[in-house]
């Protein structure tokens, strides 16, 4: 479920209605133009996915780690000469 809405102080206003009992636990996951960019010093795709796929808890999102499994090699490739 996506929801979208705006932070006001300590309150976070929702646009929309939700049906979700009172007194219900939510985790809410928020984004931004700031956070949505990947910042890598080192330019390391590799490194940068394996450091996403550990800091998030990808399972409460409904992604099983099994479907990382062998999709990408680990090689740096070939050289490319320009």
């Amino acid at each position: 479920m996506r929801i979208k809405g705006i932070k006001r102080g300590r309150t976070i206003e929702i646009f929309e209605e939700i049906d979700i009992p009172d007194g219900q636990e939510v985790v809410i996951y928020m984004t931004s133009e700031k956070s949505n960019k990947i910042v890598n010093d080192e330019g390391n795709f590799w490194k940068t996915l394996l450091n996403f796929r550990q800091s998030e808890d990808l399972e409460t999102m409904g992604i099983e780690p099994e479907i990382f499994a062998n999709v990408r090699d680990e090689s740096p490739g070939r050289e490319v000469i320009w």
